[in-house]
């Protein structure tokens, strides 16, 4: 382990490891927020709203994680990108079920003149 570090868990394998925990929970809230659009009618906006939030908090840990570790001389965490990505895709599944279950058919009944 490198010594130049207080805290003894901040690198892993040679790569910034500290923001780990937090692209795990934003992962978990992703998938909570599928699951409650699977099980509810969501609002699209609501839905638009938590995603894209979501996607930015993201998206704003992985560009700060990539610049810590190339101040630090340390290589970043492909397991970082890889929840990104999850992230954004699973974000990306919880809209398009909201805008299908909101968007469903209402079955017209023709008169008979």
């Amino acid at each position: 382990m490198d010594s130049r570090f207080t805290y003894q868990h901040f690198i892993k394998n040679n790569a910034f490891a500290l923001l780990d925990p937090v692209f795990i929970v934003l992962l978990l809230f992703s998938i909570v927020l599928l699951i409650i659009v699977l099980l509810k009618k969501v609002p699209v906006w609501v839905c638009t709203l938590f995603g894209t939030l979501t996607s930015i908090v993201a998206a704003q840990l992985l560009w700060f994680s990539g610049i810590i570790a190339d101040e630090l001389g340390i290589g970043g965490s492909a397991k970082n990108f890889n929840l990104f990505i999850s992230i954004v895709i699973v974000q990306c599944l919880s809209l398009w079920v909201t805008s299908k279950k909101n968007n469903k058919k209402i079955p017209q009944h023709s008169s008979v003149m």
